[in-house]
C-alpha cells in the first residue's frame, strides 16, 4: 500500500518545524491530525520517524531519510504550482534588497506599469539578494564589488561611496578637515566592517585599531541614523542623491573614489525565462541607462 499524501505531506511538516503543533498551524489542521497521519505513516513503513525532545521532535535516521526525499518532492511540486501560478497572472517576482528597492526601483515603477500594465512586478524583500534560497524567484538585483560577479549577470547600477552625516553631527564635532579625524567619532556600519576599512584605505589612512560602531543589515536604517545625528555613515551615489539634495545629510569631503561596488541584474533559470521576465529585465536596464 502506498504512502497516503497527505501523511506525507504532514511528516513533511513536522520535520520541518520540529514540531507537531507547529505543523499544523502551517497546514491549517489540528496537532492529533499530524500525530495520526505519522503514526499510521510509521505503522506503515514499519521504522520510527520522530523520537520526542521535551515539547519538540526529533527525526530518526530513517526519518532524516524520508524527510531529504519529501523536502526535494514537495520542493519540485511546490515550484511547479508557483510557475504556472505566475504564468497565468504574468506575474514576475523580483528579490532586492531594501535601499536599491527604496531609492531606485520605487521612484520608477509607474514607468513599469506604463510600459507593461499586463505585468505584475513582486517585489521579494531580502538583506543579502542573491544568497538566499531564489527557487521561487524570477529575477535577483544582487549588490556586489564591481569585477567579482559571474558572467550570467549584468550591471544595473555602479556606486561610489562617500562620507555622510547630518549637519548637526559635523557641527558637533566639529574641526573634521582630514578622513582620518573619522578614526574618533562614532562610525555607523553596513553588514560589517569592510565598508569603512575599504574607504580609509582608499583614502589613504591608515586603521591600527579595530574598528567600533553599530552593524545593521538596512541600509535605510543607515541613512536614518546619520540624518539624525547617530554617526558617520558610507553613502552610495547616486542613491542618495534625494538625500543630499534635500539637505538631511550632507558629504564631509569631496572625495572622487571610482565606483567600487554596483547592483546587478540576474535571470534566474535564464534558459526558461518567460516573456513577462525578459521584458522587466529589459525594462531595469533600460531604466539604468537613462
Amino acid at each position: 500500500m502506498k504512502a497516503s499524501l497527505p501523511a506525507l505531506r504532514a511528516f513533511d511538516a513536522a520535520a520541518q518545524h520540529s514540531s507537531f503543533r507547529a505543523a499544523a498551524e502551517d497546514l491549517s489542521v489540528t496537532p492529533t491530525a499530524i500525530s495520526h497521519h505519522v503514526r499510521g505513516l510509521e505503522d506503515q513503513l514499519g521504522v520510527k520517524l520522530f523520537y520526542r525532545e521535551g515539547r519538540d521532535v526529533v527525526l530518526t535516521e530513517d526519518g532524516r531519510r524520508l524527510a531529504k526525499a519529501t523536502r526535494q518532492a514537495f520542493g519540485v511540486l511546490d515550484n511547479a504550482v508557483n510557475s504556472l501560478r505566475r504564468g497565468a497572472r504574468k506575474a514576475v517576482r523580483l528579490m532586492a534588497g531594501p535601499i536599491v528597492t527604496a531609492r531606485w526601483l520605487m521612484p520608477r515603477i509607474s514607468d513599469l506599469w506604463a510600459a507593461h500594465p499586463g505585468i505584475e512586478l513582486e517585489v521579494v524583500p531580502s538583506s543579502q539578494p542573491g544568497v538566499q534560497n531564489t527557487e521561487n524567484v524570477d529575477i535577483v538585483i544582487r549588490w556586489a564589488r564591481m569585477g567579482e560577479m559571474s558572467d550570467n549577470v549584468t550591471k544595473l547600477l555602479e556606486l561610489r561611496p562617500v562620507a555622510i552625516a547630518s549637519k548637526e553631527f559635523v557641527a558637533q564635532h566639529a574641526p573634521i578637515a582630514h578622513a582620518s579625524d573619522l578614526l574618533r567619532l562614532p562610525l555607523l556600519h553596513q553588514k560589517n566592517h569592510w565598508g569603512w576599512l575599504d574607504w580609509f584605505a582608499t583614502m589613504e589612512v591608515p586603521v591600527r585599531n579595530p574598528l567600533s560602531g553599530p552593524i545593521f543589515q538596512d541600509s535605510n536604517v543607515l541613512l536614518r541614523g546619520a540624518a539624525e545625528g547617530q554617526g558617520v555613515t558610507i553613502g552610495w551615489l547616486p542613491l542618495i542623491d534625494p538625500d543630499l539634495a534635500e539637505g538631511r545629510v550632507v558629504r564631509l569631503f569631496d572625495e572622487d573614489i571610482s565606483p567600487t561596488h554596483a547592483y546587478f541584474v540576474e535571470v534566474v533559470n535564464r534558459s526558461s525565462a518567460r516573456r513577462e521576465v525578459q521584458q522587466v529585465e529589459k525594462w531595469l536596464l533600460d531604466q539604468s541607462r537613462e
